[in-house]
């Protein structure tokens, strides 16, 4: 039987990852934001403590002045939450890499004759591919609900399980029920994840990895490592939004 990875472990293990993909070059930070702005990609900015994220584009990077200027949002209220002093976390897709920081202030200004808004160049930023997104880890005192449907379709109840531990490109799920049981390969259709503080995310899961964990109690329960199967673009920048959140408020109290 596997036993649970002790949580200094897992914290330890996060570091390790955010260590590893941060960029702190200034030139290659220059490089890539120079990249976003020639190919015009969507940036979501997300505000801090807020369900509001803002799609926007950057305008110009302007290494000389250490500012980056972005797109106004659509709207005078979400332009004033975003000069609110809060600050808000930028990230965006790159050919499947995941480009993300904090921003600090946000400023309005005048870009070429238009609004728009203009934030300091980050002095560093997390560069992460899918397959190297890192888990955060979820409370057990207070667990996360992922709601699967009845398997087979013909049992009434739905599956409650509870989340281990949550990325940007999957879950793992937690079942002392036994009817999910351990076969890998297998899609979870219609899974609704509880995340706190924010609207349920509804996903297809498949089952990658599975184990049988013996809890201090004596107790068995099921762990299924997933994977999100096409999980729509609003719900994957909310996803983003909420697991860099949980890290950094887990950084912050350490």
């Amino acid at each position: 039987m596997h036993s649970s990875k002790h949580p200094a472990s897992n914290a330890a293990d996060h570091n390790e990852l955010l260590a590893r993909y941060t960029l702190h070059s200034r030139t290659e930070i220059v490089f890539l934001l120079r990249g976003i702005r020639k190919r015009k990609l969507l940036v979501n900015i997300d505000l801090k403590g807020s369900r509001q994220i803002i799609v926007t584009s950057v305008l110009a990077v302007n290494e000389a002045s250490n500012t980056l200027i972005l797109d106004c949002a659509r709207g005078d209220a979400l332009n004033q939450d975003l000069m609110s002093g809060k600050g808000a976390e930028f990230v965006a897709q790159v050919d499947g890499v995941s480009i993300s920081f904090s921003t600090g202030p946000v400023t309005l200004v005048e870009f070429e004759k238009l609004p728009a808004l203009r934030i300091a160049l980050p002095k560093s930023l997390v560069r992460l591919q899918r397959r190297e997104h890192f888990r955060v880890p979820m409370p057990i005192a207070n667990p996360v609900k992922c709601i699967v449907p009845s398997m087979p379709e013909n049992e009434p109840e739905p599956i409650s399980t509870h989340i281990v531990d949550i990325g940007c490109g999957g879950v793992a799920i937690a079942d002392t029920s036994g009817r999910l049981g351990m076969e890998t390969g297998r899609i979870l259709r219609g899974c609704k994840l509880l995340l706190p503080e924010s609207d349920a995310i509804f996903t297809d899961l498949e089952v990658r990895n599975s184990a049988q964990i013996r809890l201090q109690n004596g107790a068995f329960q099921t762990r299924l490592g997933c994977m999100f199967i096409d999980l729509p673009n609003d719900m994957a920048a909310r996803l983003q939004r909420f697991v860099m959140d949980v890290e950094r408020a887990r950084r912050n109290s350490l």
